[in-house]
């Protein structure tokens, strides 16, 4: 079982909001992980949210942090609101979380890098639907004078669901990989403790 994860939805500026969190991180000893909605592709609960967020209407900030550092750091943002106005407005229990991707490659090397990606996964992560098809056709090889045939496709999609924290690292190690390109995912779903 991977670390345990909470959501905090703060009020505040995007720039104060990551500021702080930096200064109170920089305090602790060792590296604590943390993940802004926005910049990580995580999805916020409804478009109202997103909206208010992307057009920084209500300047609210959703982010995912350790559980361990939740209560602290909410100490410290209480602390100084008088300062820096920021005020908490939620706190959830991240329970898990999962994404839906799909992809086609034309390259038996990227293909099996990616296919490796996807089969190396933590037991705390799991992938539905997912059956990759591999095509080889012979027509594909040499110059087209029009439009190229491709001698190997690849072809795979799925779902992703788990634990918050193994399913935000294989996401990101997607999103990093030289095969991104051609990998589409969905945002991250959170789903929540009741």
């Amino acid at each position: 079982m991977g670390r345990a994860f909470s959501e905090i939805v703060i009020e505040g500026p995007f720039m104060l909001v990551k500021g702080f969190l930096l200064g109170y991180l920089s305090q602790k000893p060792h590296e604590n992980p943390y993940f802004f909605h926005r910049k990580a592709g995580i999805k916020r609960e409804t478009l109202k949210g997103f909206l208010k967020e992307l057009f920084e209407l209500d300047n609210v900030v959703h982010l995912c942090l350790l559980s361990d550092l939740v209560d602290d750091f909410v100490k410290a943002t209480e602390y100084y609101t008088k300062v820096t106005g920021m005020k908490i407005e939620s706190i959830k229990k991240i329970k898990s979380a999962n994404f839906e991707f799909a992809y086609e490659f034309f390259n038996e090397q990227i293909a099996r890098d990616a296919k490796k990606l996807l089969q190396e996964l933590p037991d705390d992560v799991k992938i539905e639907g997912y059956k990759p098809i591999e095509e080889r056709d012979a027509e594909g090889t040499g110059i087209e004078a029009y439009a190229p045939l491709h001698e190997f496709t690849s072809r795979g999609k799925g779902t992703v669901s788990g634990d918050f924290d193994s399913v935000i690292d294989l996401y990101l190690d997607i999103k990093r990989s030289r095969f991104s390109d051609s990998f589409i995912t969905t945002e991250i779903v959170l789903e929540f403790d009741k």
